[in-house]
């Protein structure tokens, strides 16, 4: 039996750390690793037949808990080797050195990048800004100046996704919140990175999430909106490009809340900077210049709103069914 071999996968790494804190069935753990119901299964299966995890049966329900204590002390044997100090890792420095790598297609070089940082105990909100979000930020700049070519910017893109969905198994979401968001794009807007880093954000607080994706058709989003009855609605703007489209956008979707369905309405990008006036007057309830600013300032806020909302619009539903 050697447990550190199996730390070494990431998806077992995940799985065995959920366990750390007491037994757990499949159900918990695929939400609390964000991995997909067959990978846990199996990796369950491969970790059950080296007696690194044992099973119990309460009822119909399978839990999986730690084999014995010596798996337990190899684990956090593990956890203490690896745990830094987030001095020790200079993220801004780690979001130039991981861009360079992203625009070179080297995904398992940013992968290292991603895991030095959460081996260093940095927030994922300070993973997302200042590591993921910076690079972004730092690829779009060399893009610009013509430095890096389309194609290089799309795979640097590309990469920074898979390394948000890496980043989002890694801390899992906290107990569900029982709000709903909706995010996406206007028609013309196809960067997203940013809208993502948002949805995973608020995801590890415990929201549902519901994307639309980029370049969205007016109707398929008021649909969806209608449809979902979300809390809160998210608009990623990035690109002058688009503006018009996003400004139409937030119009159409203004009307709807005033009359249809309550939600809080929000539009955010690089485009915020210096169209702020024009997307609160279109119809926006905010347009954070950061995440840190939505996070910290803003979500709170829409927590509040989202709990009056869905108190009042289970009252109505309990009125209905009366009638």
């Amino acid at each position: 039996m050697n447990v550190i071999e199996e730390l070494s996968e990431y998806s077992r790494r995940c799985l065995l750390l959920q366990l750390l804190s007491g037994p757990k069935n499949v159900s918990e753990l695929v939400e609390s690793t964000g991995l997909k119901q067959p990978n846990v299964s199996n990796h369950l299966g491969r970790l059950r037949a080296k007696q690194v995890v044992r099973t119990s049966k309460i009822g119909r329900q399978v839990f999986y808990s730690l084999g014995s204590n010596e798996v337990e002390e190899a684990i956090n044997s593990f956890v203490n080797a690896t745990r830094g100090n987030p001095q020790d890792v200079d993220l801004h420095a780690l979001a130039r050195d991981f861009a360079k790598a992203a625009v070179h297609g080297s995904e398992v070089t940013c992968q290292e990048y991603l895991d030095q940082a959460i081996r260093a105990q940095h927030t994922i909100l300070d993973i997302y800004e200042h590591l993921l979000g910076a690079a972004m930020a730092i690829v779009g700049t060399w893009y610009r100046v013509e430095a890096i070519d389309e194609g290089e910017e799309h795979m640097a893109s590309e990469i920074t996704v898979r390394m948000l969905t890496r980043a989002g198994h890694q801390f899992g979401p906290r107990k569900k919140s029982g709000f709903k968001a909706i995010l996406g794009c206007a028609p013309n807007n196809r960067h997203v990175i940013g809208l993502r880093m948002v949805g995973d954000y608020i995801h590890q607080e415990g929201w549902q999430v519901i994307y639309t994706g980029p370049d969205t058709p007016y109707d398929a989003f008021l649909k969806a909106v209608v449809t979902h009855e979300p809390n809160l609605v998210l608009l990623g703007c990035s690109a002058d490009d688009g503006l018009e489209e996003t400004l139409e956008m937030l119009r159409r979707l203004s009307s709807l809340s005033d009359f249809e369905v309550k939600f809080k309405l929000g539009v955010g990008g690089s485009s915020v900077s210096t169209r702020y006036d024009e997307f609160l007057a279109a119809g926006a309830d905010f347009a954070p210049y950061s995440l840190r600013e939505f996070s910290e300032k803003l979500l709170p806020e829409i927590e509040a709103f989202s709990t009056v909302a869905n108190a009042e619009r289970k009252n109505q539903d309990s009125k209905s069914i009366a009638v």
